[in-house]
């Protein structure tokens, strides 16, 4: 799952050169904005075939937030694998 949210992350974020890793700070080290927020969001209701609401993700503040986040819904690595057969 780790590596899902990552690629998610690198593939939003890629024009602001960050590197990114699980103690990544989304708006202190990354620099996100509503807008790359949003678009994470998306990408990872695509990703897990979710729902996410803004309230849901609004106390995040690492990487590794949203991947636990994403844990205490039930969500495993199992799930995205049989998502994308």
């Amino acid at each position: 799952m780790e590596d899902r949210v990552l690629f998610t992350l690198n593939h939003i974020l890629q024009k602001k050169k960050r590197k990114i890793t699980l103690e990544s700070r989304l708006w202190e080290d990354l620099f996100v904005d509503s807008l790359d927020m949003s678009m994470i969001i998306g990408d990872l209701e695509d990703e897990f075939e979710i729902t996410i609401t803004d309230d849901e993700f609004a106390d995040v503040v690492t990487v590794n937030d949203i991947v636990e986040k994403l844990k205490a819904r039930g969500l495993s690595d199992y799930q995205s694998i049989m998502n994308s057969i």
